[in-house]
């Protein structure tokens, strides 16, 4: 196939390299960053034999480079390769124009995480990629903040833990253009559900130019959409199996 991409016995291959199940083509334009939750002794990220122990690390590692003007990498994209297996961590940093992608296996084809997730300070162009989160307290799995443009999920599954009512699973407020694609916001294993699937929040950007495809998403309330007139243009909703006891689609816009 023409662009380096080619098919082997085990799946597609990109220059070489085999590709996740999102079907991405590595970036080569920035640098990347190993995290391995089950290392003995933490390294600087540099490769999988001196991997950082922590996703915080990572991501901060990554921020911290594509922002250094010396390094004039603002258009470049980052990489954070992340394995592990069911490890806790409660993340509240997210990286400028980086990819999170999980490898490796926990027991399924993506590692999971247990902790929330949620980012405290907006940045543009983040992606999470192949992963699994598992929140551990009533706050929404995922947060996106206000500002939080542009961000993306491709094949990421959100778990419920049993005994733990979420406000909602995924929370993203004031943040335009995001993509959802291949996402799953589950019950738990006794079929229990968060009070709010997906919880899209704020008055200011609304949800202009986003797009949800081939996603799963359960709650008492599958989607939820603020009440506001701000900015609801080019906005998509397809393939998707929202399952709710009261509202699938809650739309105030």
């Amino acid at each position: 196939m023409a662009d380096g991409y080619n098919f082997g016995q085990n799946g597609p291959y990109y220059n070489g390299q085999m590709m996740l199940p999102h079907r991405f083509p590595p970036d080569p334009s920035g640098k990347s960053y190993y995290v391995d939750a089950n290392v003995a002794a933490a390294g600087d990220g540099s490769s999988w034999d001196e991997a950082f122990s922590l996703i915080a690390s990572g991501l901060a590692a990554a921020d911290t480079q594509i922002g250094l003007s010396a390094n004039r990498a603002w258009a470049r994209r980052n990489t954070v390769y992340y394995c592990g297996d069911y490890i806790s961590e409660a993340l509240v940093l997210a990286a400028e124009k980086t990819d999170l992608i999980g490898v490796g296996s926990d027991g399924g084809s993506f590692p999971r995480v247990v902790g929330n997730f949620t980012i405290g300070t907006a940045v543009q162009g983040f992606r999470i990629i192949n992963m699994g989160f598992m929140p551990t307290t009533t706050a929404p799995g995922i947060t996106f903040p206000a500002g939080m443009h542009g961000w993306e999920m491709h094949y990421v599954t959100i778990f419920k833990n049993t005994g733990i009512a979420n406000t909602a699973q995924l929370l993203s407020t004031d943040s335009r253009g995001f993509i959802m694609d291949n996402v799953r916001i589950l019950p738990d294993n006794a079929g229990a559900l968060s009070t709010i699937g997906f919880n899209i929040a704020g008055t200011t950007y609304g949800v202009g130019q986003c797009k949800i495809t081939n996603c799963e998403i359960h709650g008492t309330e599958g989607l939820n959409v603020v009440d506001t007139s701000a900015y609801y243009e080019g906005a998509i909703c397809k393939n998707t199996l929202i399952r709710a006891t009261a509202l699938c689609i809650y739309d105030n816009s």
